[in-house]
């Protein structure tokens, strides 16, 4: 028998109870972190929604920067809400300023800039609680 067949071993029962407390302070470390607000509680889904919402609002054609005024006025969302329209050299947004990180959902549309101008433009919409 060697010199060292008798060291570093551990018993059965010492070794269970170790596993058993860092498994139980790894599940104590996720649930806490788990609980942590991330400043963007909305769903995905709801910035989706929502300019599903305001596209339908607005309809089909050219729109303006107040018809987006007033379709965001009249939208019911779940938190707070920013509408922003950019064309290539203008920019109108709704709402308060969105933090930074928030989940934004966009879509493409026609915005008349006169009533006789109308240029491509960009419509994004985030939400947040």
């Amino acid at each position: 028998m060697s010199r060292s067949s008798g060291r570093a071993q551990v018993e059965p029962t010492a070794a269970l109870a170790a596993v058993l407390a860092l498994t139980l302070a790894l599940g104590i470390y996720a649930s806490a972190y788990a609980a942590v607000p991330t400043g963007n509680a909305a769903s995905p889904a709801s910035s989706a929604s929502a300019l599903a919402a305001l596209t339908d609002a607005l309809g089909t054609g050219p729109t303006s920067p107040a018809a987006v005024r007033a379709a965001v006025r009249d939208l019911d969302s779940e938190g707070s809400l920013n509408a922003t329209l950019r064309t290539p050299t203008r920019v109108w947004a709704v709402g308060p300023p969105r933090p930074p990180r928030t989940r934004v959902a966009s879509a493409a549309l026609p915005v008349r800039v006169a009533p006789d101008r109308v240029r491509p433009g960009r419509l994004s919409v985030a939400v947040w609680t």
